[in-house]
């Protein structure tokens, strides 16, 4: 969302006791009808003005006197794509606040209004009174956001974090070694050579060389470096 509306979105929209003033874009009659009577049964002495077009919105907001507190944008329609209108909405009327109302809730649409602008996503096909209590929110200076939409954020960003945590660390001290493996690794450790910790150990050099392997493989390590860390890491050394 965009940051510089952070301030309005911690305060009402209106402090004075002022009228408010909304815009729905909508291009569909009865959808755009059903919005108006809830904002205005939830907003008593509400001034609601309506487009059902991206042209029509653009007159609205930049070619009247009304200055409107927030808009309610469906996304799709005839003449263009109501992101459109957040984005000039976020460059233009600092003091309007964009909130998508659509029946889209796919990614693309959601994430796309929110970097445009958008500073709230509202599904449609909720019951009115879900919709009035967006509204209030909207009333209240507070993002409204449907349910769905807030939980399919919150999915959106932990699998965001899930994909930014550190790869598995080299040498986790969690893998089970063997005795005979965390002997070696201990050498290792310690800088002997293969032939070294063969002699050290009483076992063939190809031995070694296998517990060497086996002990890289477990440990998700490839160098000496690592298996020293590794060593320190176990207590070895």
């Amino acid at each position: 969302m965009n940051q510089s509306r952070d301030a309005d979105l911690s305060r009402s929209l209106r402090t004075d006791g002022g009228v408010l003033h909304a815009l729905v874009l909508d291009d569909n009659r009865e959808t755009r009808n059903w919005i108006c009577e809830t904002l205005q049964s939830t907003l008593p002495g509400a001034m609601i003005s309506t487009a059902s077009t991206c042209a029509e919105a653009v007159t609205a907001l930049f070619h009247s006197d009304t200055r409107f507190d927030f808009a309610l944008i469906d996304l799709d329609l005839p003449d263009g794509h109501g992101i459109d209108i957040i984005r000039a909405i976020t460059r233009d009327l600092p003091e309007t606040l964009p909130v998508v109302i659509t029946i889209f809730e796919d990614d693309a649409s959601l994430f796309d209004a929110l970097a445009a602008g958008a500073m709230g996503y509202i599904l449609k096909g909720v019951k009115a009174a879900s919709l009035a209590d967006q509204f209030r929110r909207i009333a209240a200076g507070e993002p409204p956001i449907s349910p769905r939409i807030a939980q399919r954020m919150i999915a959106h960003f932990q699998a965001q974090a899930k994909a930014l945590r550190p790869a598995e660390v080299p040498g986790q001290p969690d893998v089970a070694l063997t005795q005979r493996e965390q002997e070696v690794l201990r050498l290792l450790g310690k800088g002997f050579t293969g032939t070294d910790i063969a002699a050290t150990l009483g076992i063939t050099p190809n031995t070694c060389a296998s517990h060497t392997k086996s002990i890289y493989r477990k440990l998700n390590i490839s160098s000496r470096a690592e298996a020293a860390l590794a060593a320190s890491r176990r207590g070895l050394i």
